[in-house]
């Protein structure tokens, strides 16, 4: 049987990058809220701007199945 190779972590970086990220409620239908989630870029023409990563679904009631 062949032996796994192990991992090791040799480096970690001192300052990682930090993300901004914010979550604006886009819409409100039939008891569900539906918010996207951006992250702010730094970009070298444009400065800074919130770029849309994704959205969320949020349906009340119990838990899901």
């Amino acid at each position: 049987m062949a032996k796994a190779a192990e991992l090791e972590i040799i480096w970690r970086n001192p300052k990682p990058t930090q993300r901004k990220q914010r979550w604006e409620q886009i819409e409100t239908a039939s008891g569900a809220a539906h918010y996207q989630i951006k992250e702010l870029i730094s970009t070298f023409t444009a400065g800074s701007v919130w770029i849309p990563m994704s959205v969320l679904e949020v349906i009340p009631g119990g838990r899901a199945a």
